[in-house]
């Protein structure tokens, strides 16, 4: 009988432990999940229950391994039927996000696709046109200190680097190196955070405070070869 038990409380936190790791995992494979983490899928910060947006996902888009698909069509579904997409929720309304790129739009206008009593302003829905030109934006904030983000526009489709360089002209990080969709785009540049093959977020912990340069260099296959926006700013670390 005692056997038997611990065999079903084995059972039991093996199930737990399962679940909790796959709704980690699953934040990283929505875009901007980060900011509201398992609220994005369950109404509980602990999991358990799911959302309008968690139904969806389990039901209609998740792989057979259980991986989130994030594609042009969840992104154009309204789970919380509050009159915004999925998509437009997570500042990316065509669903052109993928894992290991850097998150799309603005942080600070994500809001929930799973409640219904989160969703942007018709501004910030504003925001989220396609952009009409290339532009890279000055870091905010700047100075920093640990974290600064760098956001920039491509009006089309594009092979994407953005790289930190010193006053010397050395490279110090490739913050950005992939092909992207036309759209808003922002990176992270954290002077506490290590590189991860899963985050667009690099680690300056090695850095010393002064004057630091990036540069964005974007090319689109239809502008032909030599045809690339380049654009380089200054910001600096203060520690």
């Amino acid at each position: 009988m005692k056997i038997r038990i611990l065999h079903i409380i084995a059972a039991i936190i093996l199930i737990v432990s399962t679940n909790t790791i796959a709704r980690e995992f699953r934040v990283a494979q929505i875009p901007n999940g980060s900011k509201f983490g398992c609220l994005n899928c369950h109404v509980s910060s602990f999991g358990g229950t799911r959302n309008a947006f968690g139904q969806l996902v389990q039901t209609k888009y998740l792989t057979f391994q259980g991986d989130v698909v994030w594609n042009a069509a969840i992104a154009g579904e309204d789970a919380d039927a509050d009159g915004v997409s999925n998509g437009q929720e997570l500042q990316d309304p065509t669903g052109a996000w993928r894992v290991g790129q850097a998150n799309p739009g603005v942080l600070a206008n994500v809001s929930n696709p799973g409640d219904r009593n989160s969703k942007p302003t018709s501004i910030e829905l504003d925001d989220l046109k396609m952009p009409t030109t290339y532009s890279l934006a000055q870091n905010y904030p700047n100075p920093f200190n640990p974290t600064t983000t760098i956001s920039y526009n491509l009006q089309a489709a594009s092979y994407v680097t953005l790289k930190v360089y010193d006053v010397l002209g050395g490279e110090v990080a490739t913050l950005v190196d992939v092909f992207q969709n036309a759209g808003i785009y922002n990176s992270q540049f954290s002077i506490r955070h290590t590189n991860s093959p899963r985050s667009t977020r690099v680690g300056a912990g090695q850095l010393s405070s002064g004057i630091y340069f990036y540069r964005l260099t974007a090319r689109s296959p239809s502008a032909g070869s030599g045809h690339s926006f380049v654009q380089t700013k200054k910001m600096v670390l203060t520690k």
